[in-house]
């Protein structure tokens, strides 16, 4: 009996409702508004249209700085591209423990670099050869040019073939026994250059220090005992002894040695190498901010094909709201104080081209609200794999022909107060 009543009642409710919201609708208000939201009569009126509403835009590099990447990328791709990655190892064992004693090693066996991989950003379709130089040098510790020099036949300490099923979450890259027992035994320190080749190009991405998961070296002390475990030596850097902060980012670092010309002036740059960010400002008018309710805004940016890439190295770029306040002028800063998630996200083609569609609704609504410390209106696109990747992409900028430069697609409708004043 009870579910019947129910069955019943559903109809006579919905009748009643209906009644209430006509005579809400139908009601006289002469001093206020009724919601339109409720009223089918009294429609809200959305704008749409189309603005070129960045004001000033740049490519800003130097992000990540050398040495506090995530993952070091080894990579090499014919003449266009090729990154090295070198690896300081200033402390090496030279005496062990030994029958009660303390003796000095004279002998190693099995000397090699335990390399841990991200399988995610490795790739490889043909064998890969990695070789290991001594890449030491008394000049300064920042100098890129005086490290690549030294990865020259006369420096070669070692290297490896391995397989592509070699190349899995991690592999083994062995030293010349007798060159790195000589470094034992002079009582100096290790820095090795890693180099990869390969016949169809190869893209590896190592683990680093910054993210616990570092390359160890490791050898056996004493080859003709069987009883005494191979050494692990950790990664150490000494120098610059003035600057602790750059002495631990240069533990282990990536350094370019070709990479895909710059892009011309007219364009903006996410992603590649090295690494760059994209700096837009924005300059909305004061009525679809001030007085607007923005229902949508969408950032189209017409992208460039990367020269000398492929389809495959694709860039998932994340919009992100600049926090700096109007005070900070210098670019390169702004684009490093980012909120913590994108506004969107978007993954391209480094070989695509045509307009992009980025969302950019949250960001137009942040700007709307008090901001006392005057937040830049300002938005960076960078790319999620920055400088762990090759991939790259290209959009023209407000220097380009007037058709190409970004623009910004609002719709937008004029803010309306409800209820009696």
């Amino acid at each position: 009996m009870s579910h019947a009543w129910h069955r019943r009642r559903i109809p006579a409710v919905a009748l009643l409702a209906g009644a209430l919201l006509l005579a809400g609708c139908t009601e006289d208000l002469d001093d206020g508004a009724a919601c339109p939201a409720l009223c089918p009569g009294q429609n809200v009126v959305v704008t749409d249209t189309v603005l070129e509403a960045i004001a000033f835009d740049t490519v800003v590099t130097g992000t990540p700085s050398i040495g506090s990447e995530g993952a070091l990328l080894l990579a090499a791709r014919g003449d266009t591209i090729d990154t090295r990655v070198v690896m300081r190892f200033d402390s090496l064992t030279s005496r062990i423990t030994r029958n009660g004693g303390d003796s000095a090693i004279t002998a190693i066996d099995s000397a090699y670099l335990l390399v841990r991989l991200n399988p995610t950003l490795t790739k490889v379709t043909a064998p890969v050869r990695i070789d290991l130089y001594d890449v030491d040098t008394t000049a300064a510790d920042t100098s890129v040019a005086a490290v690549l020099a030294r990865f020259r036949a006369d420096r070669l300490l070692g290297g490896s073939t391995l397989d592509t099923n070699q190349v899995k979450d991690s592999l083994r890259v062995y030293f010349d026994n007798a060159k790195l027992l000589a470094l034992i035994t002079g009582r100096k320190r290790l820095r090795v250059g890693l180099r990869v080749t390969s016949t169809k190009g190869a893209v590896l991405s190592l683990g680093s220090y910054d993210v616990s998961a570092p390359t160890v070296l490791k050898y056996d002390p004493v080859p003709s005992d069987t009883a005494i475990d191979e050494i692990s030596v950790g990664l150490r850097s000494t120098t610059p002894t003035d600057d602790f902060e750059l002495q631990t980012d240069l533990v282990d670092y990536t350094i370019i040695a070709a990479a895909p010309a710059l892009p011309p002036p007219d364009i903006l740059s996410v992603g590649g190498l090295p690494a760059r960010r994209s700096y837009l400002r924005f300059l909305v008018p004061p009525r679809i901010l001030d007085s607007s309710t923005v229902l949508r805004a969408t950032l189209l940016l017409t992208q460039v094909p990367v020269p000398l890439l492929a389809r495959t190295d694709s860039t998932l770029l994340l919009p992100q709201l600049v926090l700096a306040g109007e005070e900070v002028t210098d670019y390169a800063r702004a684009a490093g104080l980012l909120s913590a998630f994108p506004v969107d996200t978007l993954r391209v083609s480094a070989a695509d081209s045509g307009v992009k569609q980025i969302e950019v609704a949250a960001a137009l609504r942040q700007w709307t609200t008090e901001n006392p410390y005057k937040q830049q209106r300002a938005i960076v696109i960078r790319a999620n794999d920055e400088a762990l990747t090759i991939g790259e992409a290209r959009f023209y900028s407000t220097r380009a022909a007037s058709h190409l430069r970004p623009r910004l697609r609002v719709s937008y409708s004029l803010r309306t107060t409800f209820g009696i004043p």
